[in-house]
């Protein structure tokens, strides 16, 4: 046998016929769909299932089933300073001011959805989940808690689905630090699950950011946690750490035993209720400082810097004056800063200028500030050259040489001021 035959038969033996290959391995965009699609996992014994120790329902989307808890809080309900219906019926809100986004210049809470995650990590990424995501929202005169909860991972796209349906419904989310980690998460999962979401393009009013404008300094740090039970004083009965929540779920997915993973619903619901009376308490102590009763002088100095920036100088001084009365050493410089300044822009010069010399006696004096602008005073408003000169002097003598710009400054207001000074001895 030559070779050639040889090769001819040789290749009619590894010739497999073409149907039979796409019988095995069907066509490739099921195959990568059965791939990627999340599978039931193996559990032990469903001795406590979750609906057992939950008050909810198993719901049903397209995609599959999921389940849903849901608490009703009635109008007098008060979680803080303000009950459920005084938030509901809140007239206007400071939320686009404090944002920087118009589109919140229209927010109602009755069109609002209050929105929280709980998820398989801390730190996001692609492979985190959110398996549960709480949803708060006023219905009627009272407001209602929902938690969509993944019993399994294979729950996700039916869960993901009917958010989608109650997020359509809505025109504004209120989160806490959602804005960079509840919203981006959802918004990547739902790609994921070829669902098409407008989660991110939803006007957001993130209370994480107007908290850090206005008690940062007032107490350890901002989180949700720190604020409900040293602003709004309030405490959690048996609550869970943020940290331990991952691995919670991961035991409740191996084991189906619910007897801990149940307490993260309490621990959501609380966040979304915290939220709320965050958002009024923010309410309050905008428009009316007085009757919120700031409890600190850094409290009052943030205000009183917010509604500076927001062009409201009738409210800015009254914190300004009272932050003075009630602040550190260490922060009071500052507070005088911006009180003197507020005193200027106002045309109350006199005033300031008593406090440009308070500060020039004050122990704890930091810079040369107040000597500048009793330079500028004397120079512009008394034209008084002589001690305007006598105040620069003063401030030359505080500013580190370092500061080459601020020195150069100086020199020149001082080589003006010679020049009016003689000019005005030669008239």
């Amino acid at each position: 046998m030559d070779l050639k035959e040889r090769l001819r038969q040789l290749s009619s033996i590894s010739k497999v016929p073409v149907a039979s290959i796409e019988e095995e391995t069907g066509d490739l965009k099921e195959r990568l769909d059965r791939l990627l699609r999340p599978e039931k996992v193996f559990r032990k014994r469903e001795l406590y299932p979750i609906e057992k120790l939950v008050n909810g329902k198993i719901v049903s989307a397209s995609e599959g089933e999921t389940f849903r808890a849901e608490e009703y809080f009635p109008p007098d309900f008060r979680y803080g300073e303000m009950t459920l219906s005084e938030i509901h019926n809140i007239p206007t809100y400071p939320a686009h001011l404090l944002s920087g986004d118009e589109r919140l210049k229209e927010i109602d809470f009755k069109k609002a959805l209050f929105l929280d995650t709980e998820t398989t990590g801390l730190s996001g990424g692609t492979g985190t989940l959110a398996f549960m995501v709480g949803l708060g929202f006023f219905q009627g005169d009272g407001f209602v808690v929902q938690q969509l909860f993944m019993r399994d991972y294979s729950e996700e796209k039916a869960s993901l689905s009917i958010l989608q349906d109650i997020l359509n419904s809505y025109q504004f989310l209120v989160t806490f630090n959602g804005r960079h980690y509840d919203i981006p998460l959802l918004e990547t999962r739902m790609i994921l699950s070829r669902k098409r979401s407008q989660i991110r393009e939803m006007p957001n009013f993130d209370l994480l950011f107007p908290s850090r404008k206005i008690w940062k300094g007032a107490y350890e740090n901002c989180r949700l946690v720190t604020l409900e039970s040293r602003l709004l004083g309030m405490e959690r009965e048996e609550d869970i750490p943020s940290e331990w929540i991952p691995s919670l779920y991961f035991d409740y997915i191996q084991t189906g035993d619910a007897r801990k993973i149940h307490r993260v619903f309490y621990h959501n619901r609380m966040d979304i209720l915290t939220m709320v009376a965050l958002a009024g308490r923010i309410h309050l102590v905008y428009h009316d400082p007085q009757a919120a009763r700031p409890r600190k002088g850094v409290e009052h100095f943030s205000l009183g810097r917010l509604f500076w920036d927001h062009g409201d100088r009738e409210k800015a001084i009254p914190c300004f004056e009272i932050a003075l009365k009630r602040c550190d050493d260490e922060l009071a410089w500052e507070v005088m800063k911006w009180l003197s300044m507020a005193f200027k822009k106002t045309g109350q010069g006199e005033k300031a200028h008593s406090l440009w010399h308070e500060m020039m006696e004050w122990p704890y004096r930091k810079d040369a500030y107040p000597y500048i602008e009793a330079a500028k005073y004397y120079e512009h408003r008394l034209k008084e050259f002589e001690k305007a000169i006598e105040y620069v002097d003063q401030a030359l003598t505080l500013i580190s040489f370092h500061r080459e710009r601020d020195v150069e400054l100086l020199l020149e207001r001082k080589k003006r001021l010679l020049k009016k000074k003689v000019g005005n001895e030669s008239r």
